[in-house]
C-alpha cells in the first residue's frame, strides 16, 4: 500500500515513522483512512502510538512513533528465544490486543513481522501494521475483490474460510500461531503455497508441541493448544484472559534458542523419504479435488452454488476458502470415491476456463499435510498449463491426477500419461467416455 519513511517532527522534534499511500484508488484511500482512524483509538504501551495522518499535495500520509528495535521476524531467523522470553513476548501482544480488543478492533494480521521487539528487548513489545484491521461491528467487507485478506500461516479457520463476521478470537489464534513459532523454531501451518497453507488451517494439525519444546511446562504447551483449536468458542475468550494464563506459566529451565528456517540439530544429511507404496489400499484411500483461478486478482474460481451443486452430485464436502480456491473432500474412500472426485474435477474444470484443477489422494502411509502439499504441486503445474499451453500447442485443458488417483480411475476413465504426469482430458471424448462409464444418458452440447 505504501512507503515507511524515518522522518522528524517539525513541531516536537522527536522522529517518527512516515507512512506514505503509493495508490490511489478509492478502496485504498479508505483502507488507509481506517487504519489511521482505529491506530487513533488506542493508546498503550504495546501498541504503535498513532501521531496525525492527514493530506498534502495530494499525498496521503500517517505519522506513527518511531521505534527503534527489530522485528520478531528477525529475530526468530537470526537467534530464536527461549522460553521465558517467548512467554514475555507473548504477554506483550495479548496486552496489545486487550488493548485493541477494547475498541472493538480486530487486528487481523498478527505475526512475527508485525511485532517489534523496542530496542530488542524481549519486555518491550510493540504491536505494529493496522493496514487491515477493521471494527467487530462492520458488517461489510473492505478489500479490493470483496473477500478477507491476511497472512495464511497466521489466519484463522474461519479467516481462511472468508467469513465476515470475526471475533477476537481471530487474534487469539494468530497469537497461538506466534507463540507455537517462538517455542518449535518452526511454522505451525506452511506449505507450498496459500492454498496448501488454508487447507491445513482448515483441516490439518501442526506437530505436536511438546517433542519440539520439551523444556516447555505443561500449561504452556496446554495454552497453545487452546489458542489453536479449530472452534472459536474454545479459544480463549480474551486478550485480558491469554494475559492472566500467560503469567500464570510456572517458570520452566532456559532451554536452547530455536531459530526459524534453521536445520534440524540432529541432522546431518538430507533425508529421504521412503518410496511411496506402490500397492493401492483401494478401501482406505481418501479422495481431495482442489480447484482455483489462476488470475489471482479474480478470486471467484467457480460461483459457489455451480461448485455445491456438484459437491452434491459427487458426494463431496466443500471448503471455500478467501483467495477464492475450493477444496472438495469425498466423503468415502476408495475407488468409487476417486471416480466421483474425478467427475466433479472435470465437470469444475468446465467451470473455470481460465483456472486449474487438480485431484489427488491421501494414502494410509500419507499425513494430511502430505496430501495436500502434492494436490497443490498438481495444481501449480495445472496453473502453468492453463497460463501458458497456447505456447506449445497444448492448450485442451486437462485435470491432473496423482499415481494413486490414475491406478484408482484408470480403467473406467479416460486417463493420460504425460511427461508431468497423469493428467484426465476434459474434452468432448472425455465427457462421453465418462457417461459411459456411469451409464448415464447426456446430451452433450458441441465444444
Amino acid at each position: 500500500m505504501g512507503s515507511v519513511y524515518r522522518a522528524r517532527d517539525l513541531e516536537t522534534g522527536h522522529t517518527v515513522a512516515l507512512k506514505v499511500l503509493t495508490l490511489d484508488r478509492p478502496f485504498d484511500l479508505v483502507r488507509f483512512g481506517r487504519e489511521a482512524t482505529l491506530l487513533a483509538k488506542v493508546r498503550h504501551p504495546n501498541v504503535v502510538d498513532y501521531v496525525a495522518h492527514g493530506e498534502a499535495d495530494g499525498v496521503h500520509f500517517l505519522v506513527q512513533e518511531w521505534v527503534d528495535g527489530v522485528t520478531l521476524a528477525d529475530k526468530l531467523r537470526t537467534q530464536g528465544l527461549t522460553v521465558t522470553e517467548a512467554v514475555g513476548v507473548a504477554v506483550g501482544i495479548a496486552k496489545a490486543l486487550e488493548a485493541t480488543h477494547a475498541h472493538g478492533i480486530i487486528h487481523r494480521d498478527i505475526k512475527p513481522a508485525n511485532v517489534i521487539l523496542a530496542e530488542d528487548r524481549f519486555d518491550r513489545v510493540k504491536l505494529v501494521d493496522f493496514g487491515i484491521a477493521r471494527l467487530t461491528s462492520d458488517a461489510g467487507v473492505l478489500t479490493r475483490t470483496g473477500r478477507l485478506v491476511g497472512t495464511p500461516s497466521y489466519m484463522s479457520p474461519e479467516q481462511a474460510r472468508g467469513s465476515i463476521k470475526l471475533a477476537p478470537s481471530a487474534d487469539i489464534w494468530s497469537l497461538g500461531c506466534v507463540l507455537y513459532e517462538m517455542l518449535s523454531g518452526r511454522v505451525a501451518f506452511d506449505g507450498r503455497s496459500p492454498a496448501a497453507v488454508r487447507a491445513k488451517v482448515l483441516l490439518d494439525e501442526p506437530p505436536k508441541l511438546s517433542p519440539l519444546c520439551p523444556e516447555a511446562p505443561y500449561d504452556l504447551i496446554e495454552l497453545v493448544r487452546a489458542m489453536i483449536t479449530k472452534d472459536p468458542l474454545k479459544r480463549p475468550a480474551s486478550g485480558q484472559s491469554l494475559v492472566a494464563r500467560l503469567k500464570a506459566i510456572p517458570a520452566s529451565s532456559e532451554g536452547p534458542r530455536r531459530r526459524v528456517g534453521a536445520p534440524e540439530a540432529a541432522t546431518v544429511a538430507m533425508p529421504v523419504r521412503p518410496p511411496r507404496n506402490t500397492v493401492v489400499d483401494e478401501e482406505a484411500a481418501g479422495c481431495f479435488v482442489l480447484i482455483a483461478p489462476v488470475d489471482v486478482d479474480v478470486p471467484a474460481a467457480a460461483p459457489e452454488a455451480s461448485i455445491a451443486k456438484i459437491a452434491v452430485r459427487h458426494h463431496m464436502d466443500v471448503h471455500v476458502f478467501d483467495d477464492g480456491s475450493t477444496l472438495l473432500i469425498a466423503k468415502r474412500t476408495g475407488k468409487a470415491a476417486a471416480i466421483e472426485a474425478a467427475r466433479a474435477a472435470i465437470a469444475l474444470r468446465e467451470e473455470v476456463p481460465d483456472g486449474a484443477v487438480s485431484v489427488f489422494s491421501r494414502s494410509t502411509e500419507d499425513s494430511l499435510a502430505d496430501a495436500i502439499d502434492r494436490g497443490t504441486l498438481l495444481l501449480e503445474r495445472g496453473m502453468i498449463g492453463t497460463l501458458f499451453g497456447d505456447l506449445n500447442g497444448s492448450d485442451e485443458p486437462v485435470v491432473r491426477v496423482d499415481d494413486v488417483i490414475a491406478e484408482l480411475i484408470g480403467a473406467e476413465m479416460p486417463v493420460i500419461t504425460t511427461v508431468d504426469g497423469p493428467v484426465l482430458r476434459v474434452a468432448r471424448r472425455a465427457e462421453a467416455m465418462i457417461a459411459a462409464a456411469s451409464g448415464e444418458q447426456a446430451a452433450l452440447e458441441p465444444r
